[in-house]
């Protein structure tokens, strides 16, 4: 690769290109990478073209990378392909990539580009409605139980769901269900303003609120009935449900944390609260003291 006639620098193009440019070849091997395939995986160059680079792709990703480079040999395309990298410091990449196979050669150019980042925040962000998932729930609630137990003040936490999803969903579709979550969700989040609180969707139509250390039951109610007036208000039209409108129950639950009292006692004892709130007639507060 060097100068073209015109006067265009494609080597210079190729080694500043902040995206990974490589040829390699159907074996597994890179015949030329530029210089952001080190400065992203840590290796040098001389290290890179030494290594097979099926060698270095996740364990759980090598049978898809396997496949793709199949079809890469057969000559087809790749526009968005993604599997992860293991770095020089033997962290791993999410890398996205680009191959045009060369029938004549048997080489494929690719471009990579380092989608870590954005793969990690996918992992922590519920992809409907937007708000933190259940993973970052359960660490935080881990994280807010300790801190809690540690400086003795009461903790709390509701499990708030949408009455009359499943109905919604069967007559107006899954789409206008996703809609009306993701209007709930902002709802309830606008109520979520101490440090240290949290709301987080928990599992389908139901949303997890933490709060942080200092508020006991009843004021956590309070909180999560003015949550419920709000839902109540908007009147997000359903099939059943409390005056024809979708509604949510909340199950509120709190305790003083000690060191020997797993978090999870809490969890349960919020979602009995929730269920109790679903036998009483749905769209209402139910709040207990864990103990």
């Amino acid at each position: 690769m060097g100068a073209a006639q015109d006067g265009y620098d494609l080597e210079k193009f190729f080694n500043f290109a902040v995206d990974m440019l490589c040829i390699a070849d159907t074996k597994g091997f890179f015949r030329k990478v530029n210089p952001s395939f080190e400065r992203v995986l840590g290796y040098d160059t001389d290290e890179l073209l030494a290594t097979s680079y099926l060698d270095l792709v996740h364990p759980e990703d090598r049978e898809q990378t396997l496949a793709e480079v199949g079809k890469l040999a057969g000559g087809q395309l790749t526009l968005a392909f993604e599997n992860r990298f293991r770095c020089k410091d033997g962290s791993y990449k999410y890398l996205s990539w680009a191959s045009f196979p060369e029938e004549k050669t048997g080489l494929l150019y690719a471009v990579a580009r380092d989608i870590t980042e954005r793969k990690l925040r996918e992992d922590r962000v519920d992809g409907i409605t937007g708000a933190p998932n259940r993973r970052v729930f359960d660490e935080r609630l881990q994280d807010e139980w300790r801190r809690a137990a540690r400086i003795k003040l009461p903790f709390s936490i509701a499990l708030i769901d949408v009455d009359g999803l499943r109905a919604f969903n069967d007559v107006h579709g899954h789409l206008e269900g996703d809609k009306s979550l993701r209007r709930i969700a902002g709802l309830l989040g606008a109520h979520v303003r101490r440090a240290g609180d949290l709301i987080a969707r928990y599992d389908g139509g139901t949303f997890g609120v933490l709060f942080a250390g200092g508020l006991e039951a009843g004021d956590a109610a309070r909180v999560c009935e003015r949550m419920r007036l709000d839902v109540h208000a908007v009147n997000l039209v359903c099939v059943s449900g409390v005056d024809g409108r979708l509604t949510v129950s909340c199950g509120v639950s709190s305790r003083v944390p000690t060191a020997d009292v797993p978090a999870l006692g809490l969890v349960e004892a919020a979602a009995g609260a929730l269920a109790a709130a679903k036998r009483q007639g749905k769209n209402r507060i139910v709040e207990v003291v864990a103990g």
